[in-house]
């Protein structure tokens, strides 16, 4: 499985918001040893479920507080084409991130967290960190962080589980554990296979001819007579598949 890093101090910034945070994670993917990239700008919303009005805006903010650099390229007939970013980051100051993680169709929000809980995880995958942690990281209510980490287990992504703690009342935090998703994917693979799709309709197409034989070989159906050939509703015993012949 492939990984890039991802900074720690975007995390740590208020001003980028969620999406910035998830833009910058998407350059940082497609950056090189020198962290250099040029994705087109539909190329970076659609990997992180987002518009292309969103993408200007807090590319905006990135700039702004110089995470990202920007220079235009142009064409030899003069127009311009994807532009060339630059990312600051430091190196003893980023966790790895699964590269996959943005192919798995997962919401921005979903995103942000899965990220964030990333940046927790122990060498067992295990992160123990509080939803309260999570939305101030992310910036987004604890609902959205609700509603992201189900979107995760759903995903096969994600596994929780409760811990009370013997401090704060007795209030329980959530163990997380995060998973590569191998089942999902796999699930998602047998659903699309070309071989089992033809296999599933060959089987139908046998059944519905076994069904047909079967029931030309009745006597009863030599006993319809051309009014009941005409009409289907008034055939008593004239199958479905006998209806368009």
């Amino acid at each position: 499985m492939r990984y890039f890093l991802m900074s720690k101090d975007i995390f740590k910034n208020a001003e980028v918001g969620m999406y910035g945070k998830v833009l910058f994670a998407i350059l940082s993917k497609y950056a090189n040893a020198h962290g250099e990239c040029f994705p087109s700008r539909k190329t970076i919303a659609k990997c992180g479920h987002f518009s292309v009005s969103t993408y200007n805006k807090y590319i905006v903010k990135l700039l702004q507080n110089n995470f990202v650099k920007k220079s235009n390229k142009w064409r030899e007939n003069g127009s311009q084409t994807s532009n060339l970013f630059s990312i600051k980051r430091n190196e003893s100051r980023c966790f790895p991130v699964p590269s996959d993680i943005f192919s798995k169709g997962l919401s921005s929000p979903a995103l942000c967290v899965y990220m964030a809980l990333c940046m927790f995880k122990d060498e067992e995958n295990y992160c123990r960190v509080s939803q309260h942690t999570i939305s101030d990281l992310c910036q987004m209510s604890l609902s959205y962080v609700v509603r992201a980490v189900k979107e995760l287990r759903k995903a096969g992504l994600l596994e929780t589980a409760s811990q009370t703690q013997l401090y704060n009342n007795g209030n329980y935090i959530l163990l997380y554990k995060l998973c590569d998703g191998k089942k999902f994917r796999n699930v998602i693979r047998r659903r699309l296979d070309s071989k089992t799709i033809k296999n599933r309709h060959t089987v139908l197409q046998r059944t519905a001819i076994y069904a047909i034989e079967k029931r030309l070989n009745r006597d009863y159906l030599l006993k319809i007579t051309p009014m009941q050939n005409t009409h289907p509703p008034y055939a008593k015993y004239t199958p479905p598949e006998l209806y368009l012949i």
